[in-house]
């Protein structure tokens, strides 16, 4: 294995790293951000506020995306085991 091949694998692992990291940090931020502006209108500063809704918001992606991200990591996994033979040669 090549230095060129070792760099396309390490930049694939990143992207499907990315990529099933994605929605959940997303949705995270987006939760986050909403309740901390909320916080600053309203003057509460109750620091567990912002947990619940995180957590039901990052399960709640979880379930509907599981799925996708099953398959994606399946399908890299295959061409991870696909490609070990390769590197015998």
């Amino acid at each position: 294995m090549n230095i060129e091949t070792g760099l396309y694998w390490l930049q694939e692992t990143l992207i499907v790293i990315v990529v099933l990291s994605a929605p959940v940090l997303t949705g995270a931020l987006l939760i986050g951000l909403t309740i901390a502006i909320f916080q600053a209108a309203t003057s509460i500063q109750e620091m567990t506020l912002s947990y619940v809704p995180k957590m039901v918001v990052v399960v709640v992606i979880l379930f509907f995306t599981f799925g996708f991200m099953l398959q994606y990591a399946i399908d890299f996994m295959q061409r991870i085991f696909e490609f070990v033979p390769e590197i015998a040669n």
